[in-house]
Parts: C-alpha cells; sequence; structure tokens
C-alpha cells in the first residue's frame, strides 16, 4: 500500500467520525447522514482497491480512472453548490419575514 492510500484512509476515517459525531447531535438529517458515508465509504474503498476505479471508468468510456474521479467530483460539488444557494435563499426569506415582523411589532419613537 502506497503512502498516499494511507494518507486518504486516515482522512476519510477522520472525515467519517465527524459524520457520526454531527449526526448524534441532530446536526445531520438521516438522508445528509447517509450520503456523506456513503461518500466517505467510497474514498476508503477506492483507495485501498485502485483497479474499481480503473474498471469502472473503462464501463463509461473514459481512459483513466482518475479522470472519472475528477468528473464525479465536479458533480458532487456543483450539486453542494446547489443545495447550499437554495437553503441560503430560503433563509435570506425567513430573515426578511423576521424583521418585517419585528418592524411592524416595533413602537416608533415620535420626533420632536
Amino acid at each position: 500500500m502506497e503512502v498516499i492510500q494511507v494518507i486518504i484512509i486516515i482522512f476519510a476515517l477522520f472525515a467519517l467520525s465527524r459524520v457520526f459525531l454531527r449526526f448524534k447531535d441532530n446536526k445531520l438529517s438521516k438522508n445528509e447522514f447517509m450520503f456523506w458515508v456513503l461518500v466517505w465509504l467510497a474514498v476508503i474503498i477506492t483507495a485501498i482497491i485502485p483497479s474499481i476505479i480503473s474498471a469502472l471508468s473503462q464501463k463509461f468510456g473514459i481512459g483513466r480512472g482518475m479522470d472519472l474521479l475528477v468528473y464525479i467530483s465536479i458533480l458532487v460539488l456543483f450539486y453542494l453548490i446547489f443545495r447550499l444557494y437554495v437553503k441560503t435563499e430560503r433563509i435570506e426569506k425567513e430573515i426578511t419575514v423576521i424583521v418585517r415582523k419585528t418592524a411592524m411589532n416595533t413602537p416608533r419613537k415620535k420626533k420632536k
């Protein structure tokens, strides 16, 4: 096993431990928990058996396994950015509603 494989496995195990802690603290939903567990387990499996990714890339018509990993990573990142965008928009709308309600319920001081 190469040094980089060991580093990747250690990092993925660390990230997996963070996922479990966040789920235990109710900071992740079940769906988010399952998503991240699957991501980090895939990273560990790929690090242990790199030939899997090469065989998979051949089935998709991609020359190298690393190219497939880059493509998948970019797709996952775009998906996560989209989710963050949607969540940010929702939070902005909620803040606007709260500020409007607060402004309507706060008495104004009259100028003298």
